[in-house]
């Protein structure tokens, strides 16, 4: 793996795993709809300055525009809209929970299979996510939990929903429009901006029942929450999918409950028990395994292989 690749990786990681900490400090002063609409709010004014500085510019094409809502909508929208449509998804059980939000990576390898395209998805990189799978379910053991509730499906759709927007960022950033293909910069402030037009309109869901009280450490983890984790960080996400293909670079929600239960350790005295440490030394297993060098053939055998099926020649098939 190369370092540049590996730096994406963990900060990614660090700062989704560590979300929960930055999150709680602002819900002492805001609610659930205010904070989503401040969050996002923070982000966008942020890549906006660094796209600027950037001297590059927001994709005109209406077409564009239309897929960039779709993403917009999936990856944040349509589960917003679901856990308000059903009334027990948010009473749901909170390890059920964890474990939909870490299936994600499988539902990218089920819709590239249900696609035809298990091109995609290399053999290494899908049985990595099977073992990393196996380790969250190992880390929460959510035997437990209504698995046939309404609850239930909802997580199960939104999973789905955000695996199917990281195929459309990777499909996105593939794609040209005049000449250039979008950069991930580019990507991740269209999804900031477009991210304040749904929080505005569930602003009304609770955003106006209390009055937000910001004090500096509420501050502090909202730009923390809107200029990294909204901005920088989804950015970085951004590439990982556009260099990996987005069934490699999901792995990366593997990573997320790892850093979290850490972090629980580190700041809330949370101590380990001997499941929780098995669980996570799979997920670390699992992640190791998506992320090994790929072989690559002998050059006479590539040269020969190219010149039998030059149709085979795209990004997801050189990967």
């Amino acid at each position: 793996m190369r370092f540049d690749s590996a730096a994406r990786f963990a900060a990614v990681a660090l700062m989704w795993g560590s979300s929960y900490f930055w999150i709680k400090i602002v819900f002492g002063g805001l609610n659930s709809a205010q904070f989503s609409f401040f969050r996002i709010l923070v982000g966008a004014v942020a890549m906006l300055g660094i796209l600027a500085l950037g001297r590059e510019r927001l994709p005109r094409g209406a077409g564009v525009w239309a897929r960039l809502v779709l993403i917009a909508f999936l990856a944040n929208a349509l589960p917003v809209l679901l856990v308000e449509l059903v009334d027990d998804a948010v009473g749901a059980d909170a390890d059920m929970v964890s474990v939909f939000n870490a299936s994600v990576p499988l539902c990218v390898v089920l819709l590239c299979l249900a696609a035809r395209r298990a091109d995609r998805v290399p053999a290494r990189v899908a049985a990595g996510l099977v073992v990393g799978f196996a380790g969250v379910l190992v880390l929460y053991a959510p035997w437990g939990a209504e698995w046939l509730s309404a609850g239930a499906a909802v997580n199960a759709a939104a999973a789905i929903a955000y695996a199917w927007s990281m195929l459309l960022m990777e499909k996105l950033m593939g794609a040209e429009e005049g000449g250039r293909a979008m950069t991930p910069l580019v990507l991740a402030t269209t999804q900031a901006v477009i991210g304040v037009g749904w929080a505005g309109i569930n602003m009304p869901n609770g955003g106006f029942d209390s009055t937000p009280h910001f004090s500096a450490s509420i501050i502090g983890a909202l730009l923390v929450l809107g200029v990294l984790n909204t901005g920088l960080v989804y950015m970085c996400f951004a590439w990982l999918i556009r260099e990996e293909g987005a069934a490699k670079a999901s792995g990366v929600l593997y990573a997320v409950p790892v850093v979290l239960t850490l972090g629980m350790v580190l700041l809330e005295d949370h101590v380990l028990g001997t499941r929780e440490i098995l669980g996570m030394a799979v997920i670390v297993g699992g992640l190791i395994l998506t992320r090994l060098p790929q072989r690559t053939a002998p050059a006479g055998r590539a040269r020969s292989a190219d010149r039998a099926t030059p149709a085979a020649k795209s990004p997801a098939a050189v990967r």
